[in-house]
């Protein structure tokens, strides 16, 4: 188990830079919320983005953030430490309900989904745009995002 979120933070960022490259950006200001990642893939016309919202317990607290975050994403989990994990789930339907991923993650690296959200646009084009720009300065390239969508 993790003993803090920073070490968590730690941990799922080398999972994702094994899994999926340098695709994401990590703790990207300046949006509606501090998403603790945002992993982005790009298809023939448009990018996609997903956030992630990191949390060791308190699964409330974090899928308020992570609806936030679907101001800019076009999919947002919540990713629980195992310790919190069983309240979370019990809890499957409020996820479903707003749409919101619901995944685990432990310091194994083992990262499961238990609730994969549907595809939807951003709730603000600006915002999505502002991610945009700045991945394409990036030059990464971005990966396959099917991964995370139900």
């Amino acid at each position: 188990m993790f003993e803090t979120e920073l070490e968590m933070s730690k941990h799922f960022e080398k999972f994702l830079k094994e899994n999926f490259g340098n695709t994401y950006l990590k703790e990207y200001q300046g949006l509606f919320g501090i998403p603790d990642f945002v992993f982005y893939a790009k298809n023939e016309q448009d990018f996609s983005f997903v956030s992630f919202e990191l949390k060791l317990k308190n699964w409330k607290r974090a899928a308020k953030q992570a609806f936030r975050h679907k101001s800019f994403s076009n999919v947002s989990y919540v990713v629980i430490g195992s310790k919190a994990a069983k309240a979370a789930v019990d809890n499957i339907d409020f996820f479903k309900q707003y749409n919101i991923g619901l995944a685990t993650f432990d310091n194994n690296n083992v990262f499961k989904i238990h609730f994969k959200p549907k595809l939807n646009e951003p709730y603000s084009s600006s915002l999505k745009q502002k991610l945009v720009d700045t991945v394409t300065r990036t030059r990464k390239k971005a990966r396959n995002i099917e991964t995370f969508l139900g």
